[in-house]
């Protein structure tokens, strides 16, 4: 009679639902049911079918959850807005690292140079590994990664078109993949396959997102390309989902069960997978490990400096496996939606980070120091048809530019406080990412009067820049640049997690032969101990080595003759 009367229930599905409301769910059906007969029960109600994750997601109304909870065919019923970020960032803490890079020649990110890919470089450059980045998109027309693109998904409208709206992903794949091709950068593994899955979109904070719902259409489509093409693949998720709730009450420690059934069923496909730990911590808290990067198929990332010391946002915890360079990281862009920023004077080329969104071009004059630029009274007379070199704290980046255009100044040079040498008036040492646009009174709303204002070129630059400028004879002179860009400098945890994807494609392009879990074991087993001696919750195993991850499981490539090095002190 129960049978019966679900079964009336599911035909009467078109007659009812409309007088109903209905919000959106992910079905996971258990092992061995037919998931086609019971999707094809809710066709006309904007079905999307996960077939490689055994679910689909409908549109249900409350009783219709209820009585499918209730089916011993169903493993479960679940919320298909389920919110996941993107993990990355233009502010960079500590040490300042800036946009400035040579337009005539390449760069190879301080980051791939300290995962040692160069050292693997000569044996294999990550030929024949399929990488696959569900994130925002790629830039597939970017000369970077156009000749080694291989197609993709749009989990946001459905289509085969992933282009990035963002740059977030763009900059992920040039870590993972840019090409080794003379001139902008060159990514760990720069012969790697790139496919993209397009799972987040910009969503009007500032921020990119997406839902459980649409990043399982993009595992699935992954699963279903590597079902299709077979080969070796690898995942890249520099997303996540808060855990720790004393860091947000919008955090929560429950994971979503149908991200965590994708990533086991990729796990188990063989199919490497890696996601960021997430940007939550603080100087004063380490938050816990995100999801996905906590699920124990998944290859958690944190974050390091330059220095190789653990970087402050990054989350920390058990599930943290390895680390990886994640501050001032230089890649790819969308094409002509980054900045190449730098000031140059008396034959010295200062380093320098363009504030958002300040003009573009090129100018070249006397540059007269005007202090905090707090107030019309810290701007000599002399700034007039002049530079001002303003020194941050006290007032906002938007007053003491105003304020210097309000003195007479063309354009305007900001450089970075110190809390040690002027601890009453600096609040702060981060640097790039520098904003001029205010807030209206919600606090969260761009003001349109600051979005529409025509800003000079308005440039950042250091501390230690700026007081070299300060001190030297009056009447000097600068030139400051901002020009469009294809590159672009981020940091995070998302930042980090593509150098170790990278390195797994270095790798498993050495040893073709060798399993996931092989892959796996040789990145964590060769990591380099960082922090408390073995693994801890901060490093994980510790940084990345790609070199010695790759001659452990193929040592003949590399002509290495006498004893192994271990895992430890190499």
């Amino acid at each position: 009679m129960k049978r019966a009367a679900l079964v009336a229930l599911f035909f009467l599905v078109p007659l009812t639902a409309f007088a109903q409301q209905t919000q959106r769910y992910i079905v996971g059906m258990k092992p061995g049911v037919t998931r086609g007969a019971k999707a094809a029960q809710w066709a006309g109600r904007n079905l999307e079918d996960l077939a490689n994750l055994d679910s689909f997601v409908v549109n249900l109304t409350d009783a219709e959850v209820q009585a499918l909870r209730n089916d011993a065919s169903v493993r479960y019923v679940e919320s298909a807005e389920i919110k996941f970020f993107a993990l990355g960032t233009t502010v960079h803490p500590g040490t300042p690292v800036a946009e400035s890079h040579p337009v005539d020649a390449q760069v190879t990110p301080y980051g791939v140079t300290m995962v040692r890919a160069p050292q693997v470089w000569p044996v294999a450059k990550g030929d024949g590994v399929n990488v696959a980045i569900v994130d925002t998109g790629i830039d597939y027309t970017h000369p970077e990664i156009k000749d080694h693109y291989q197609g993709g998904f749009n989990a946001i409208t459905g289509t085969s078109d992933p282009r990035d709206d963002d740059g977030h992903g763009t900059h992920v794949a040039g870590t993972i993949a840019a090409a080794d091709n003379g001139f902008g950068v060159v990514g760990v593994a720069p012969n790697a396959k790139i496919w993209s899955a397009k799972v987040l979109a910009p969503d009007g904070t500032g921020t990119s997102s997406g839902s459980n719902a649409q990043i399982a259409s993009g595992l699935n489509w992954v699963l279903g390309k590597r079902n299709e093409l077979g080969g070796h693949w690898i995942v890249n998720m520099s997303l996540g989902q808060c855990t720790d709730v004393t860091v947000s009450s919008q955090c929560s420690p429950i994971p979503s069960v149908t991200m965590q059934n994708a990533c086991q069923k990729l796990a188990d496909a063989g199919i490497l997978v890696f996601a960021a730990s997430g940007n939550d911590s603080t100087t004063t808290h380490a938050a816990t490990v995100g999801y996905p990067a906590a699920f124990s198929s998944v290859i958690a990332v944190g974050a390091v400096d330059s220095t190789q010391t653990v970087a402050v946002f990054s989350n920390q915890g058990p599930e943290l496996a390895v680390s990886g360079p994640g501050v001032g990281v230089f890649s790819s862009f969308i094409v002509g939606k980054g900045t190449n920023s730098f000031v140059n004077s008396a034959g010295n080329t200062y380093d320098a980070s363009a504030l958002i969104p300040a003009g573009k071009g090129t100018l070249s004059g006397q540059y007269v120091y005007c202090g905090l630029g707090a107030t019309a009274a810290d701007f000599p007379a002399s700034v007039k048809n002049n530079i001002a070199l303003i020194q941050r704290g006290t007032a906002t980046f938007n007053l003491k530019t105003k304020n210097a255009l309000a003195a007479g100044a063309k354009a305007v040079v900001i450089y970075n406080c110190s809390i040690a040498a002027t601890p009453t008036t600096c609040g702060s040492e981060t640097f790039g990412g520098w904003t001029l646009v205010g807030k209206l009174s919600d606090g969260v709303t761009d003001d349109p009067a600051d979005l529409a204002f025509a800003w000079p070129i308005d440039i950042g630059i250091s501390y230690a820049d700026g007081e070299a400028l300060r001190k030297a004879a009056a009447g000097a002179t600068l030139t400051e640049t901002n020009v469009v860009d294809d590159y672009a400098v981020e940091s995070g945890t998302s930042m980090a997690c593509p150098h170790a994807v990278g390195v797994a494609a270095l790798v498993w392009s050495v040893a073709p032969n060798a399993s996931a879990s092989d892959i796996k074991s040789a990145i964590l087993n060769n990591a380099a101990d960082l922090g408390a001696t073995g693994k801890d919750n901060a490093y994980g195993f510790g940084l990345l080595d790609a070199f010695a991850a790759a001659r452990q499981l193929n040592p003949a490539a590399f002509s290495v003759k006498g004893r192994m090095a271990g895992r430890r002190g190499h």
